[in-house]
């Protein structure tokens, strides 16, 4: 088993709709996050008077994928007010500024961090990136460089932890400092004639990844209007999968699933039992089969 850590998170409001702090035990740094609505309690906290990076982002009623900034300053508390009044960056309904508690975060650091989350946005292609620039990141000295790569690694540890999952390719490992083996699972196969549909996916760390290549069937049943047929859209809209001749949709990266049945249902485009769906591959067990086998 990998390391565990401890991830402190504290309501400040008392409520977990307002302002909410994250702190991983023995990282130097601090996440705030809270809607756009308690910008004004936000403002008067000291940590967002310290120099650190934010993260804007909300989901505009004419694009299927979440818009998201990414910004720096050597005073957060003042961006954010000026973003809060500014109507080309309307979009937004939620941030998370991040910053240090020893308060030795430089503007070159700050402009790093930037520039590689917003490479991180563009990689893991699940929202729509507003910065209109990539800023440059690499005039760092080789040790600073350093320290930024893994107070980066933090960041992208925490992050999911507080509900933001936007910067996280399917797949990928929480920390490049893992050093035990991933818990993998066989790879499982799910086909379809009929529909087109031909898929492959395997379990890695708790979530079920449907692999690159895999296809499925674009036609809807009446009661795919929810969730699922969101998530599609929004696999549709990034990029992340291309339609193809026959009404069928191919996916040209890795995409995440919480389990076998919502990957099976994104397949499909109804309503199904992905415990039963998917097959060991070479094998007639099923998945459902397959993990009752783990529990032995």
């Amino acid at each position: 088993m990998n390391k565990g850590r401890s991830v402190r998170l504290f309501l400040a409001e008392g409520t977990p709709t307002g302002v909410v702090t994250a702190e991983i035990v023995n990282w130097t740094g601090h996440v705030l996050a809270a809607p756009r609505t308690k910008l004004d309690v936000a403002l008067r906290r000291e940590e967002l008077k310290r120099t650190g990076i934010y993260i804007l982002f909300g989901s505009p009623l004419d694009t299927t994928l979440p818009s998201v900034y990414v910004g720096e300053g050597d005073d957060i508390s003042k961006r954010l007010y000026s973003h809060s009044i500014d109507d080309k960056k309307d979009f937004w309904d939620r941030f998370v500024a991040i910053t240090n508690k020893d308060m030795n975060l430089t503007k070159a650091h700050v402009k790093y961090l930037e520039g590689r989350l917003i490479t991180l946005l563009k990689t893991a292609k699940k929202s729509r990136v507003t910065n209109r620039t990539d800023p440059e990141f690499d005039r760092l000295p080789e040790a600073d460089i350093s320290d930024m790569e893994a107070f980066l690694e933090e960041i992208q540890l925490v992050l999911p932890v507080i509900g933001v999952d936007f910067f996280r390719k399917a797949g990928q490992k929480n920390s490049k400092l893992e050093d035990e083996p991933r818990k993998t699972s066989p790879e499982f196969v799910l086909y379809h004639a009929k529909k087109g549909i031909n898929a492959f996916a395997s379990e890695i760390d708790g979530e079920f990844i449907l692999k690159a290549g895999s296809t499925g069937d674009l036609n809807e049943s009446i009661s795919f209007k929810n969730a699922s047929a969101e998530r599609r859209k929004q696999v549709l809209a990034s990029g992340r999968a291309e339609k193809i001749e026959n009404n069928r949709f191919r996916l040209t990266d890795d995409v995440a699933f919480s389990s076998p049945s919502g990957a099976a249902v994104f397949l499909f485009g109804t309503a199904r039992n992905g415990r039963t769906d998917w097959l060991v591959k070479g094998t007639s067990q099923t998945y459902a089969d397959w993990q009752s086998s783990q529990l032995i």
